[in-house]
This record gives structure tokens, sequence and C-alpha cells, in this order.
């Protein structure tokens, strides 16, 4: 009886700690004991927002956080609380920070997949680069496509156009274009307490956190000057995808100023199912120029980029 009763305060005593673990962190895990309270729901977006939040060592986020608590003190439901934190995580995070709803979330999921296109004009091979929301089949598609393009065709300069890429999953677009970026660090995320942690490729493989997705064939190609083509629509990841041809020879950039969303988002998930997409790091180029939220401005200001990219590469070739 003796070591039965051992046994039962053992149980309960891992049972107690074990409860009181998701009392105090399953907040961190989206795990509760009951479902939370509107206002408890608020002080765990706050805090998520807190922790990740590149801009919340701020007299202004303390301020932020105080009044939201106090806007949503009343709060009825969820979604009575969603307008005032919208408003806290682009003070938490800046203006690449949103939250979005479980509803839109699916909307997303079902987005039609735009296809790549690979084009030659003269001796120059044109590759359109739309922005990728899909499956991890359609990733593996629209990377190939790519991949393969630059082995089908005979050219003597490669367009890579990302105007009106808005961004969406970084690695099939960079896996797309491996054959143009040399393995290693294609740049850094850099975090508010400047721990930085590269995003590489290896192998026609990429460590972006993004899809699943590889490349067959690594073959690269090698001394084709390269025009990278932006506009004020290309944004989040096409930026960071322009980003990774920062500092390689023979690269020009061409175009207009891009949208000035040149950081990362961190996803977190709240307990109806919206997310949290928290803005936790900046990014930093092979040059080691970093960008916080700032637009990469092309070497060639331009309004007929695709022309003038043509021109250039004509002048490349000896």
């Amino acid at each position: 009886m003796k070591i039965g009763k051992r046994i039962l305060l053992g149980l309960v005593a891992v049972c107690a700690l074990f409860l009181g673990i998701i009392y105090f962190w399953g907040y961190k895990f989206n795990i509760y004991l009951v479902p939370p309270s509107p206002q408890k729901y608020v002080r765990v977006a706050l805090k998520n927002m807190d922790e990740l939040g590149l801009f919340t060592d701020s007299k202004e986020w303390v301020e932020t956080k105080k009044k939201t608590i106090e806007e949503t003190s009343n709060a009825k439901n969820y979604a009575e609380t969603i307008p005032f934190l919208q408003k806290a995580i682009k003070v938490a995070g800046g203006k690449h920070s949103f939250i979005e709803h479980e509803e839109d979330i699916s909307k997303r999921s079902i987005t039609k997949y735009i296809k790549p296109k690979a084009e030659i004009e003269g001796n120059t091979l044109i590759l359109t680069i739309p922005e990728f929301t899909g499956n991890d089949s359609q990733a593996s598609d629209y990377a190939n496509f790519l991949e393969s393009s630059f082995h089908k065709n005979n050219y003597n300069g490669v367009i890579v156009d990302l105007r009106g890429n808005r961004g969406g999953d970084l690695s099939p677009m960079v896996l797309g274009l491996s054959p143009l970026l040399p393995d290693g660090t294609l740049f850094t995320y850099v975090d508010k307490s400047s721990h930085s942690k590269p995003v590489e490729l290896q192998n026609g493989e990429i460590n972006s956190g993004g899809s699943s997705t590889k490349v067959s064939d690594n073959k690269k190609i090698k001394k084709a000057p390269i025009a990278v083509l932006i506009d004020n629509n290309t944004g989040s990841s096409g930026e960071l995808t322009a980003l990774c041809f920062k500092g390689i020879p023979n690269v020009k950039f061409l175009g207009s100023d891009s949208a000035g969303y040149t950081s990362a988002n961190q996803t977190v998930y709240l307990y109806d199912g919206s997310t949290l997409q928290i803005t936790s790091a900046f990014v930093k180029d092979r040059t080691n120029n970093i960008y916080k939220n700032f637009p990469i401005s092309p070497d060639i200001q331009t309004n007929n980029a695709k022309s003038s990219a043509i021109e250039w590469i004509k002048s490349q070739i000896k």
C-alpha cells in the first residue's frame, strides 16, 4: 500500500506540474486549460508582440500596450479585440506586421497558383517571377520549371523580372533561380538583439523555413549578365529574392524603388485560429548592407526596365 500511495502521490505531483506548465507557459504553444477570455486573449497577443516585435523597446510601445488593455477591458468576444490589436502590432513590429483572421487564411489557401514564365527575346532569357502562394506540389512545379528553363534554352543574358511580385513563399522563387546564385549565404536575418540567422542555398535546397522544395539539377550558369527588374510593387519575399542577387558580379538592378518590406515575419497562432504576423528581423545582404523595411533602389532608374535591361545585357556581351 505504501508503494501504491507513493506512486499515486508521484502521479499527482507530475499532473500538477504539467498543469502548472500549461497554465503559465501554455500560451506559447496555444494550449489552454480553458478557453481564454477576450482579455486573456489580448494579453497573450501583446506578450507575443512584446517578445518578438522589433520596436518594443520604445516608449510608444509601453503606452500602446497599456492603452490596448484598457480599450479591450469590456470586450465580449475575440472579434471585438482585433481592431485594437491590429493597431498595436503595427507599433510593435512596424508596417510589415499584421493580424490575419482565420477566414483570410482559408481564402489564401485557395489562391490561384500563378506559374512563372520563361521566354527568349533575341539572345536574352526573360524570366517572369510572380509571387507564390500554393501547396508543396505547386512549389515544386514552380521551382523546377524555372530551374529547367536555364538548361533548355540558348541565351547570352538573363532578365529576372520581379516587378509586381508582392511575396509569399520565398523557397520556390529562390530555388528556381538557384542556377544564377552561388551556394552559400544569400542574406542574413538580424533580430532586435543583433542575433543573426543566415539563409543559405546548398545543393538545390534552401533553409528559409518555407515549403520543403528542392530542385533536381544543381548546374550553375556562369558569366551571363543578369538584369533584375523591380518596382514599387516588388515587396516582402519578392524583395528578398531580389536581395539574393546583391553583391554578385555582372548583376544590374533596373526599374524603380521597391515597396520597402525588407524584413521577416514570424507567425504566432492565437486561440481562435487567427495569426499574428510579427516582424521579428531585418535583412542584411551579402555586402553587409542592412535593410530595415527600406526599399531597394535600382542601379538604373527607368520606366522602361525591360528594354533598358536588354540594352544593358547587349552592352555586356563581348
